[in-house]
Parts: C-alpha cells; structure tokens; sequence
C-alpha cells in the first residue's frame, strides 16, 4: 500500500497501523479489520486447499467448458522451462484442470499449443459463446508488459484456436492485463496503467462489438479505482456486482478482494469481502461458480507462488440489525415513522414502522447498501444509505415549521398516553412548534380544542378530552407562554371528522386530534 493511502487510514482511523511481515496488530490495524468486518456480519467464507497446488505457481482465470484455466509455472512435458530475466522465475503457462463434484481440482493439461508462448502467459477471459478467447502473453520486447489478443475457436483446424490477433488496445509502453468478459459478452474489463487514470493499475471497460472489435476504454471510476493497484475484475453472472481486487480501498494489506454494485451504469462504493477471505499477502483472482461457492488464489505464504482455494460462502439466519428513527436536535425517538427499504437496484424489501421507542428492526445482507426512505407526519421525508455495518444507528428527521393560517396553527397529531393526558415526548417536540409561533407573535391569542373519538362514554370522553387540552395548555405555559394568549376546552366526541359506528384505526385516529384556533 503507497504512503498516502497509509496516511489516509490513519487519518481516518486516529492510530498508528503496519502492514510488515506478520507484525503485532496495533490499535489502528484493529480498527480496519473492525470497519471491514462490519460489512461482512453474518456472512463467513470457508476456504479450504483444492489439491492442486504445489510449492510452484498456480493462479486461476476463468472456466472453459467445464474447465477451469489456470496459470502455473509448473514443468511443461517435453518442453525447456523458460525464465523471466527480470524476476528470476520460471514463466506461467496457461492448464486446463478438471473440476471434482466436491470442487477440488486435478489432471492439469497444456490448454493450448496454439496459445502457447516461450514467454509468460496471463490471465484470459472468453465470449459468451466461448468461440472467442481474450488472452494476454508477456510483451516480447518488455517482459515486465502484458498485450491483448483474441482467437476464434475452430474445432476443424489441429490447433483449434486461429486468427491470433493482437488487439493493441494500450500504448506499446503500458500493458493490459487480467482481462474478463461480461455474463453476456458486450463487455470486457481490463487493468492497465495507462495515464489517465487514479493511479497504478486501474480497471477500464470497453464494448465488445459483433466482430470482435473492441471500443474505447473507459475508467470504472473512484469507486472502484484508487491511487494504488486495481486488477482481476470479474461481473457477477447477474452483471449487478464487479468483484475485483485492490491494494487500494480499506485494505489488509497487498491485493484485497472487494465487491462494487453495478446501478444505473456506474458502480457504488467498493465493499472489503472480510477477514475470512483476504489476508495481509495478495489475494487475487476471485470467481464464483454458484451463488455460494467459487475459487480464489492467495499468496498467503508469501513466497511470490498462489495457491488456488475453493471457498464456501455460510450466510446466517434471521440476522437482524436495529435502528432508531429520531428528531435530528433533541434525538428524542420518533415512534409510528414510516420506513420503506429497497436495495442498491430499487427493489422494494421491507416497508415497516418505527415502534413506541422508536426501534425499527431490518433483515438485511451483508455486504450491500440499502437505500432508506423514512416518512412521518410533521416531518421532512428523508432519504439515506445504510449498510450492515451501521447497527444502532440513528435516522435524524428534520421537523417541519408550523403552518399559519387565518384561524388555525396546524401542526400534526398531538399523542397521549393510552386513556390519559399525558403527553408523549414526541409531541412536546410538536407543541414547542406552536411554542415558537406565539413567541413571535405576542399579540396572538389561540383556544386549545381537544377531540376523542367514539369509543367509551360520551361522558368519559368529554372529561378525557378536557383534561388533555388541559394538559396542553400548561405544556405552554410551562414553555413561557402567557396565559393572556391561550384558552383551552374540551369536546369529547361531539365533532366527529369521520362519522363511523365501526371506525378503523386509521379513522380512530383522525378524530383524536387537538386544534389551535386562531381567537385574534
């Protein structure tokens, strides 16, 4: 990770974090795995070895009927073992592995002798139809760059991969590299470090036209590209998430892998998959073969060779997180708020109230932001963001000014404890509005109307009815109100706005209502 984005955590996290060899995890390191982990509540990775992996390289691609590609710089039968002059290791070529019921994996074959280099193979993506391979080989005249080509598939020639053809979607000085292709094959992704870009490696996209041809490269932006490395993209077979990895972002440590909502053609904020997957070495490579199952590569040992892991994804049940709608200067609680959720791509999942604490409790999924919708009478709807990670936390509403009108102040429904007069916090947030408009017009006089509706008595609901406008009017009084300005009185249910023998709640409500009436 660069200096800057080091600075930056720090910054942001208040204490001193390292990313050496295994070193103690300080106060600032703790409070980054504690952000990360936060996004991944409820949801485990279950990594486990696949059998193939030796004391070389083997680093995964893609899949190719039933196949899964791999990168390794295992012996070639009856070929020399060429060398990277620069690094000193044996160059990768490109196997396919058969892939066992339980995931692991066996039997590596050259892929293709057509494809075949004396230099290093990449990582290589395929069209939809997988007549098309996109393919990167170590650029001859530098072997620290990587170039682009495609081949078509012809099953009737011997080397089965023809019309090698080197794209040059880059400057010859830059390289291109860990290419993939979207579930529908209109896409594909690319890192490179041409300028222009955030920094390092960054991931581009470009269209795939009909031909083959590929269109011009667009940066993914700040969401998924920082001022580090960016490279591995890989869309999810429902193209709403871009996976990839990065030594950018909040990060472990090397390459973390991290996850990106595709909505309305731009990606959200960038996700850390968790402690479960990503280590403080490079983890690259990440692909699923299910909604809960798929393969990554770790250099865990950091011995510059991955292994290939097969990982299980474990979700927990009825995991619920809890937040309060509040008002946004006293934060008292806002019971009866209505709250709609929908998810990153406008799904509506829950709609649902805030209760006499003003609690709410949502079923949400890791790793996803959620967009939240709050509504109550006498209160700006607001509109937010949550995450998983955000438990406890408060949704501030904004209160509504009074409205002033010829006879009346009008505010929302004043509410009470059940049968009583005593009037819940929530509504002294509602009388301090009347509270403010008598203060600013002193000459103001109002009479107080308390309303029930017809359930009970008709006496027991002329004395409740009178003892709460009572009540409100000492709130006012007690608030600095003069008497001189205010008159109260009792209805009970003698002025019904929803004549009902069966009332609903609803209809219920509308009756039990108090008015300020303008008297001059």
């Amino acid at each position: 990770m660069k200096l800057n984005k080091i600075l930056t955590l720090l910054l942001l996290l208040g204490s001193f974090v390292s990313f050496g060899q295994e070193p103690k995890r300080s106060e600032g390191a703790e409070a980054i795995v504690n952000a990360i982990n936060k996004n991944t509540k409820g949801i485990s990775f279950i990594t486990s070895d696949t059998g193939i992996n030796s004391e070389l390289n083997e680093i995964g691609t893609t899949f190719f009927k039933n196949k899964y590609i791999i990168l390794s710089n295992k012996k070639r039968r009856h070929a020399d073992v060429t060398v990277n002059p620069i690094t000193n290791t044996p160059n990768n070529n490109l196997y396919c592995v058969d892939v066992k019921e339980d995931g692991n994996l066996s039997f590596p074959l050259l892929f293709s002798q057509a494809l075949d280099s004396e230099n290093d193979e990449g990582s290589i993506g395929f069209s939809s139809d997988q007549r098309t391979i996109f393919f990167t080989q170590e650029n001859p005249n530098n072997k620290q760059l990587f170039t682009l080509h495609k081949a078509t598939l012809n099953e009737k020639d011997a080397k089965k991969w023809t019309n090698i053809t080197n794209l040059n979607v880059v400057p010859e000085q830059y390289s291109a590299e860990t290419p993939s292709v979207s579930p529908d094959g209109k896409k594909i992704y690319i890192a490179s470090n041409i300028p222009g870009g955030f920094g390092g490696f960054d991931i581009y996209e470009a269209t795939i036209a009909e031909d083959g041809t590929i269109g011009k490269l667009v940066n993914l932006g700040p969401n998924v590209n920082t001022a580090d490395d960016e490279k591995y993209p890989y869309m999810s077979s429902d193209n709403k998430y871009l996976y990839f990895s990065s030594k950018g972002h909040l990060n472990l440590g090397g390459y973390d892998v991290f996850r990106s909502a595709y909505v309305d053609n731009s990606f959200l904020t960038a996700m850390n998959l968790g402690t479960d997957l990503n280590s403080r070495r490079d983890d690259v490579a990440f692909v699923m073969t299910s909604p809960s199952k798929g393969y990554i590569s770790t250099d865990k040992k950091q011995s510059g060779n991955f292994d290939i892991l097969k990982f299980e994804i474990k979700k927990q049940e009825n995991l619920h997180f809890s937040y309060t709608v509040v008002e946004e200067v006293t934060k008292t609680p806002l019971p009866n708020a209505t709250v709609i959720v929908t998810d990153e791509f406008g799904t509506k999942l829950a709609e649902t109230q805030s209760d006499n604490n003003g609690k709410i409790k949502l079923a949400l999924e890791p790793l996803t932001f959620y967009n939240v919708e709050v509504m109550k009478d006498g209160y700006e709807t607001k509109k937010t963001n949550i995450a998983t990670g955000d438990t406890d936390k408060n949704i501030a509403l904004t209160q509504k000014k009074a409205v002033v009108t010829e006879d009346a102040i009008v505010i929302e429904n004043i509410y009470f404890d059940f049968n009583k007069s005593t009037i819940k916090k929530e509504s002294e947030l509602s009388l301090n509005k009347i509270v403010e408009v008598l203060k600013n017009n002193t000459t103001m006089s109002i009479t107080i109307n308390a309303h029930t509706d017809n359930k009970g008595s008709e006496t027991y609901n002329q004395t409740l009815s009178e003892s709460r406008a009572k009540a409100t009017y000492q709130y006012l009084l007690k608030k600095g109100i003069p008497a001189t300005q205010l008159t109260y009185k009792g209805f009970g249910e003698s002025e019904l706005l929803e004549k009902c023998d069966k009332c609903s709640a609803k209809q219920d409500q509308t009756n039990r209502r108090v008015e300020f009436k303008i008297v001059k």
